[in-house]
């Protein structure tokens, strides 16, 4: 019987156990597809893109929250994993009242997001932040809320619930008064500005309490929701003893809204005290300076912070944001018109609106025109300079071919030593026996007075013979630089003939000649003119030592044509070749044994001084022509003129002709 009984208790102990088992068995089973099917569920939700909501607590169209919304929409759409689709809501607490807007704006809501999954919620401002503290569970139940733009002073006054997270927005109103009293260290009178609203107030109570705490200002004087015509009046009023802070403004005594950097442009052209703020929605309205909050930049650490909170899984346990930091900003045309030095502002404080100059709007344009300019000023002061180098080397050039042209004519009289010699003797020869006739007739017993008034009259004729020709000789040789006049080119041609003909006549040479330009005058020099004669009459005669006696003739002839006059030179002698014509006037070219290669190189440079020209052609029946012409002088109220210009031009003409001279004289 109890063998029975522990047999049962038995069996029945096992199918207890196994039934245990399989229930077991069947509740993981459960679970498991449950946890199959939400994941499945999770990763199709994760594949769809975030959708967020945007909630202001003012005008979105208002600076400082539309530069936010801006920056927190593109960076959310372009960065989240899968996108986003956000929505934006505006509740315009700070003009309006946000308790009397919130029956009828939560049942829009409410309607409007009955059946929408929210996976964040962005509040900016503090009425969002009440707004979403209240309403959250109602509207978007189990979405995680993220705060920024809300002063530090809202979280203090209330504890925020689970899932709730904010960007830190402290706005620390005395790092702009320092500013303030940086700039204008004699400033004592502060003036603070503000609206008639709640934030109005709760920042003009700031200031007043930062300014009021150092004790650096002695007078501290608040303007509560004054209309903006007794804003401006006042302001006309300061003078740069006074500073003014500019709060906030929503709305004035008499309900007028506005937006904040609304009224700035107004009161910044009637002050006459610098005006400063802290946000940089401040700066298009013209105000001096500040510690300025950027609102575009905690747009963007808001963005960065919502996407976190995305990343993480709607969780915000755990997760810290950074602060917005201020930033020193000064307004250059503001400091400017106060008289204010950017030496008192800090070292890394940014400097904008600098006042407008052709340097400033114009940096690259202005700095390349400077600098073509310096280039210019620089080429020409190199020009300049070797304009000024030339001159001198042309000036030392034009003295070593005067030397040189000087020497060449003592070379020439050097060949006519012999003839010249027998001028002087001839006249020298006969004076002395007109002195032994003259002696004789004074020892006679009888002096015949007649005759010896003969003799004394052949010798003063003789002398007078062999002075002209010393004198001739002198004026060739002395040295003296171009004296450029009137010529009658005739004259001046015939003395030089007086010079030629001793030579020609010991050479058996015959001279002819034939003028025909009347009394024709030129501009020019006479001793260099009677060199060029004689340089090409002894060439001729040189050219004629082989021709036969009977052709031994030396032609000067002389005619009009062209505005001047033309003489040329013309010998019977060897002649030349087409190729030696090309090289005729070339400095140091010669075909005489003994010859020095200056003489035409010399004429050529003569010539070309007084604006004339020089050629040579072979004449018909053997020998070679001469041809010189040069202009004649202008009309006589021109003359001086004239005269001065041929001699100037005359000095460079010829040193730049015996360019070549200069190696060899040095």
């Amino acid at each position: 019987m109890n063998g029975a009984l522990a047999a049962l208790r038995s069996v029945f102990a096992l199918v207890m156990y196994r039934s245990v088992f399989a229930t077991r068995l069947l509740r993981a089973l459960a679970h498991s597809a449950a946890a199959c099917l939400l994941g499945v569920s999770s990763a199709a939700l994760a594949a769809e893109p975030a959708h967020v909501v945007i909630f202001t607590g003012t005008d979105p169209i208002q600076p400082a929250a539309l530069v936010q919304i801006k920056q927190i929409r593109n960076m959310l759409e372009t960065s989240a994993p899968h996108g986003a689709e956000v929505y934006l809501e505006a509740l315009d607490g700070f003009r309006f009242g946000a308790e009397d807007l919130t029956p009828e704006f939560l049942a829009l809501m409410k309607k409007k997001y009955a059946n929408q999954r929210i996976d964040l919620l962005v509040g900016i401002g503090n009425h969002a932040a009440d707004f979403a503290l209240q309403y959250h569970a109602q509207l978007w139940p189990g979405a995680p809320v993220l705060l920024t733009s809300v002063p530090e002073s809202w979280f203090t006054q209330h504890t925020l619930p689970a899932g709730f997270a904010h960007v830190p927005f402290r706005i620390d109103v005395s790092k702009t008064l320092a500013i303030a009293e940086d700039l204008q260290p004699d400033a004592h009178h502060l003036v603070v500005i503000g609206g008639a609203t709640d934030v109005d107030y709760s920042f003009i109570d700031r200031v007043v309490a930062a300014a009021r705490h150092p004790g650096r200002w002695t007078s501290v004087e608040v303007w509560r929701g004054l209309l903006p015509h007794e804003i401006e009046e006042r302001l006309a009023r300061l003078d740069s003893q006074s500073a003014v802070v500019y709060t906030t403004f929503y709305r004035d005594r008499e309900g007028h809204r506005y937006f904040p950097n609304q009224l700035l442009p107004r009161i910044v052209a009637a002050t006459g005290a610098p005006i400063y703020g802290w946000y940089s929605t401040y700066l298009e309205g013209g105000v001096t300076a500040g510690a300025m909050y950027d609102f575009e930049e905690n747009g963007r650490l808001s963005a960065q912070a919502a996407l976190a909170i995305l990343h993480n899984g709607g969780r915000t346990e755990g997760l810290k944001f950074p602060a917005l930091s201020t930033r020193c900003t000064a307004n250059v045309t503001q400091l400017e018109r106060f008289g204010l030095s950017t030496s008192a502002l800090p070292a890394d404080c940014e400097l904008i609106d600098f006042p407008r100059s052709i340097f400033r709007e114009y940096h690259g344009v202005v700095l390349s025109a400077l600098a073509v300019l310096l280039l210019q000023t620089i080429t020409i002061v190199a020009l300049l300079a070797q304009r000024r180098s030339r001159r001198l080397a042309e000036a030392d050039a034009t003295a070593r071919r005067g030397e040189l042209a000087r020497a060449a004519r003592f070379a020439t009289v050097g060949e006519l030593s012999a003839s010249i010699a027998h001028e002087v003797g001839q006249p020298l020869g006969a004076i002395l026996s007109n002195a032994d006739a003259a002696e004789l007739l004074v020892k006679a017993s009888r002096v015949d007075t007649v005759e010896l008034e003969e003799i004394l009259s052949d010798v003063k004729r003789d002398a007078l013979r062999a002075n002209d020709v010393v004198q001739r000789l002198r004026s060739l040789l002395q040295k003296q630089g171009g004296a450029f006049g009137p010529l009658p080119l005739e004259r001046t041609l015939q003395c030089a003939l007086t010079l030629v003909a001793p030579e020609a006549k010991r050479r058996a040479i015959s001279l002819e000649t034939d003028f025909d330009a009347g009394d024709a005058e030129i501009m020019g020099d006479a001793v260099q003119l009677q060199q060029v004669v004689l340089n090409l009459a002894i060439n001729a005669m040189d050219a004629m030592h082989d021709t036969v006696a009977l052709n031994r003739v030396l032609t000067l002839a002389t005619k009009r044509r062209a505005g001047g006059v033309e003489f040329t030179i013309a010998d019977h002698g060897c002649g030349f070749g087409a190729v030696l014509a090309q090289r005729l006037f070339e400095p140091f070219y010669t075909t005489k044994p003994h010859g020095m290669g200056l003489g035409l190189s010399i004429v050529r440079s003569i010539v070309e001084a007084h604006h004339g020209s020089v050629g040579v052609a072979a004449r018909e029946g053997g020998g070679t022509t001469f041809t010189v012409w040069l202009p004649c002088a202008r009309a006589t109220g021109e003359t001086a003129h004239v005269a001065a210009s041929h001699a100037q031009r005359a000095a460079g003409a010829l040193g730049r002709a015996e360019g070549a001279t200069q190696q060899t004289s040095t």
